[in-house]
């Protein structure tokens, strides 16, 4: 119970918020958690519910963005001052900011998706095996 204490929300954030494998999260908690321990955390916490609202949530975000990089823009043709040109500017650099961590995501993504299809392969061999 004292892992749970001290190590449940840090792992269940580097694996929602981050977008972490639960084999990176074994590392950055240097070992102090077992991979198996984090498997079945992720399983009762329903964590992979919660990094798909989290991914939903950031998603609206980059909406939310890309309305105000057009109103900024649309303002900066209507009165191109240099406070409206670097607003604009500053809503892009938010845009290209924010794609770069949207690839980096879909990459973790497709990590997860291979790794889980490996846990329930791993899952089914111990099964037959009992």
């Amino acid at each position: 119970m004292a892992k749970l204490a001290l190590y449940f929300d840090e792992a269940q954030r580097l694996y929602v918020q981050e977008g972490l494998s639960l084999d990176a999260i074994v590392n950055i908690l240097g070992g102090k958690v077992s991979r198996k321990t984090l498997y079945n955390w992720k399983v009762k916490g329903d964590w992979d519910t919660k990094r798909k609202q989290y991914l939903k949530d950031t998603e609206d975000l980059y909406e939310q963005l890309l309305k105000l990089a057009k109103l900024t823009l649309k303002e900066a043709l209507n009165n191109p001052t240099p406070h409206n040109i670097y607003a604009v500017m500053k809503a892009v650099g938010a845009l290209k900011a924010w794609q770069g961590v949207k690839i980096i995501e879909e990459e973790i993504e497709s990590q997860e998706q291979t790794k889980s299809v490996k846990d329930k392969i791993l899952e089914a061999l111990a099964e037959a095996i009992k």
